[in-house]
């Protein structure tokens, strides 16, 4: 059985925050768009309220929120505080995942990987729904 030293687990455990919090991300976009039947692809993404486009460097999951200090930059209007909460909501889950899976089973590395990212997918699709049913009862 392969055991990756302490440093690669670390390692692992950053790259599925990070990716997490980039799923949260792609999910703000999948919540808002497909109740309303438009394309997850196009337009970019941009302000509902100006329509500008989001520059990359502004899209990076919670910190593009916490750079522009909750604000878009194009209008200055704010920008919903719940975007940066799914985003650290996704990198929490994907990373507490792995965590958990590590140390409370004993899993080798490659099942590690396979049901962190299995159980974390189920996991955010339960949010997803979650959100889509929250926002249909608000409004």
């Amino acid at each position: 059985m392969f055991d990756p030293d302490p440093l690669i687990k670390t390692f692992l455990c950053l790259w599925f925050i990070i990716f997490g919090a980039c799923v949260g991300s792609f999910l703000n976009v999948f919540v808002y768009r497909l109740p309303q039947r438009k394309s997850l692809s196009y337009p970019p993404s941009h302000c509902p309220r100006c329509q500008h486009l989001i520059r990359w460097h502004d899209n990076l999951p919670v910190v593009g929120w916490i750079k522009l200090r909750g604000r878009c930059r194009d209008c200055r209007l704010p920008i919903s505080v719940r975007y940066p909460c799914v985003e650290g909501f996704g990198g929490v889950l994907f990373g507490g995942v792995f965590v958990v899976l590590d140390q409370f089973f004993s899993l080798s590395f490659y099942p590690l990987i396979v049901l962190t990212l299995f159980v974390s997918l189920l996991g955010i699709s339960i949010l997803a729904a979650c959100l889509i049913a929250y926002d249909k009862r608000k409004g």
